[in-house]
């Protein structure tokens, strides 16, 4: 349960904090980080984290949700709400299931007790996830949404998930690259199709989003990350007219 990461954002309440805290040690999840949150009273965070008191303490906290999830390989927003222009939801257990059968950090992004994830920020975050609670009242408080998210995570884990989905080649699996680097292998072949008179109005922001959300979705590695580039570099040499030796298979360094 190491690798997986909880991330409150904009949170409010120190009750609620200290709650997750509880919930989150005894789903064994070790790393909090808090979001773009105000300074809680850490007296009232430990009278209701009690022994979960030291995971508030060890807390990463950065100024933008953009940073709080640059190193993972994946990001999951929970968010109730659909409309339009917000992501396609999965199921909570679905995607704790396919969560346990892939390699690396996995963040699961909770909103602001009052009004949840905005669209911005889940725009930030590889997909949605959701709990599918009741119709005649859905909505669920900070902590206990946090215990039930982790504890379908722990459950996966516990059965084995990853050890029947993906065999014994799960052991020999490359990593698969951080946000980071998939955001930026996505601004580099953005730039690529720009400069190829690809976007002639708009919509470079949202296809860099596109392509930065399946390769962390696929767990795509470095090295894949790198022959992916590699095949828009050597689409750009030849629509100016060049040859593009090689296979494309180039680290598109």
């Amino acid at each position: 349960m190491e690798r997986y990461v909880a991330v409150l954002c904009r949170a409010e309440g120190a009750v609620n904090v200290g709650a997750s805290c509880r919930a989150l040690f005894s789903m064994g999840v070790t790393e909090l980080r808090l979001a773009a949150c105000p300074d809680f009273d850490p007296d009232t965070v430990r009278t209701y984290a009690l022994g979960a008191f030291s995971l508030y303490e060890r807390a990463g906290r950065f100024a933008s949700l953009k940073d709080a999830l640059s190193d993972l390989s994946l990001a999951a927003g929970l968010s109730r709400r659909m409309g339009r222009r917000r992501k396609e939801s999965v199921d909570i257990r679905r995607f704790a299931e396919e969560a346990a059968a892939r390699p690396g950090r996995i963040g699961l992004v909770f909103g602001n007790e009052r009004d949840g994830l905005s669209d911005e920020e889940l725009a930030l975050c590889d997909l949605a996830s959701h709990i599918p609670s009741s119709e005649l009242f859905p909505s669920l408080n900070l902590s206990h949404a946090v215990q039930l998210c982790f504890w379908e995570l722990r459950k996966a884990w516990l059965a084995g998930t990853a050890a029947s989905a993906m065999g014994a080649a799960s052991a020999t699996a490359a990593a698969p690259a951080d946000r980071d680097g998939a955001e930026g292998t996505a601004r580099r072949i953005a730039d690529i199709l720009q400069d190829a008179g690809f976007y002639k109005i708009a919509g470079r922001a949202d296809q860099e989003r596109f392509l930065s959300s399946v390769m962390a979705r696929a767990g795509m590695s470095p090295a894949e990350l790198g022959r992916l580039e590699g095949i828009f570099t050597k689409f750009a040499a030849l629509s100016r007219g060049g040859r593009g030796d090689g296979d494309g298979d180039g680290d598109g360094a």
